[in-house]
């Protein structure tokens, strides 16, 4: 755990260091939701979990267990983050000269009838994939061209097209209407193609047909995609399968750019399975499951930041198959939790104190 160099007050309440950081930021909210927002955070980081029932019980107060679940069902039917405040939040941690990378993609799940479709940009700070913007569809399955343009032209308000160095997106998101928008916002595309996908007249496995194992191609000159002008390139994994990859750039280079977008898979992983049991909760009206991802995030956003400060204090073990231990945010997620039992169990203690000051700090990008 990092220290901060600082005097310690004699006693430090978690809800208030946290509110004060939160209160940064330009939310729109009333000061009784905002210190209940800090509250939830709190919760969301000791009990990993999103179901109301669970995370009213993490809350402070006399209130009865019944009373505090009947508050949050109130926070969420009314209270809504901003969008670009968040996006903002999020993007207030890059460095503001660097290009940054997005990636695209959809999670869903049900609950009884109803489908949970979420239609999520992205963005990958130091090879961590953290939310941006979404979009929550009305149906099962994959997003229009026009559903993700109108996600696209939100994102471009608050990150505009020369501070993106590339949008990386799997099979699932191509299309002559989203390429075309793609190309006129003078957004780079890295977006995979299917095997039958006609580029140049003909379909694009025909053009690396001859692909050995390990090896990577890319066509000589751009070819038509879907009407734009673009570099296609391949490579054939050991199992056999040939990834196709239409991009401006040339082959080497534009496939280990297309490799980042496995980070947003891990997003998911840590909404989901490893890290908030996202699935389990019970909210399925639009608005209110948005709330609960912009809560979510803010949790993420604050695991991420002192995972990596963790990562670079004692770096995490790397395993055989060369991947860490344990990720980023699963780390940081576990030093939460632990600073903030040490700070209940030893609320006077100056180490503990230190400590969780240590872990609000990174609420905060300086």
């Amino acid at each position: 755990m990092v220290f901060l160099a600082m005097k310690t007050p004699p006693s430090c309440s978690p809800h208030s260091t946290v509110l004060a950081h939160l209160a940064q930021h330009p939310w729109g909210l009333r000061a009784p939701s905002l210190a209940l927002l800090a509250a939830l955070i709190l919760a969301l980081v000791g009990r990993e979990d999103v179901r109301l029932t669970k995370l009213a019980a993490q809350l402070p107060g006399k209130a009865l267990h019944s009373s505090k679940v009947k508050q949050l069902h109130r926070f969420f039917k009314n209270i809504r983050l901003p969008e670009d405040v968040l996006a903002r939040f999020i993007l207030s941690f890059a460095d503001p000269m660097e290009r940054l990378w997005l990636v695209i993609d959809r999670t869903n799940w049900r609950l009884g009838k109803t489908e949970i479709n979420i239609l999520l940009v992205a963005v990958i700070l130091n090879g961590q994939a953290l939310p941006l913007m979404w979009t929550l569809l009305p149906h099962g399955g994959s997003s229009s061209a026009a559903v993700r343009n109108a996600l696209m032209e939100r994102v471009l308000q608050v990150l505009p097209a020369k501070r993106i160095a590339g949008l990386l997106g799997d099979r699932e998101f191509i299309g002559k209407k989203w390429f075309k928008f793609l190309n006129k916002a003078k957004v780079a595309p890295y977006i995979r193609l299917k095997g039958n996908t006609k580029v140049g007249g003909m379909p694009v496995w025909a053009l690396f047909k001859g692909i050995a194992e390990g090896e990577v191609w890319w066509w000589y000159r751009t070819l038509l995609v879907y009407g734009v002008p673009l570099r296609v390139c391949a490579v054939r994994d050991t199992h056999g399968h040939v990834l196709y990859v239409a991009t401006l750039e040339h082959g080497r280079h534009a496939l280990e750019a297309y490799s980042r977008r496995w980070s947003i898979e891990c997003l998911f992983k840590h909404w989901k399975g490893s890290g908030f049991d996202l699935e389990a909760t019970h909210l399925t009206h639009p608005d209110r499951l948005a709330t609960l991802l912009a809560l979510v995030t803010l949790t993420s956003v604050w695991a991420w930041r002192v995972g990596e400060a963790e990562h670079e204090r004692a770096p995490i073990p790397v395993l055989a198959h060369g991947r860490l231990a344990v990720s980023v945010v699963r780390h940081g997620l576990n030093t939460l939790k632990s600073a903030l039992v040490n700070l209940l169990w030893a609320p006077s203690q100056p180490w503990s104190i230190s400590q969780f000051l240590a872990c609000v700090s990174k609420l905060s990008p300086t």
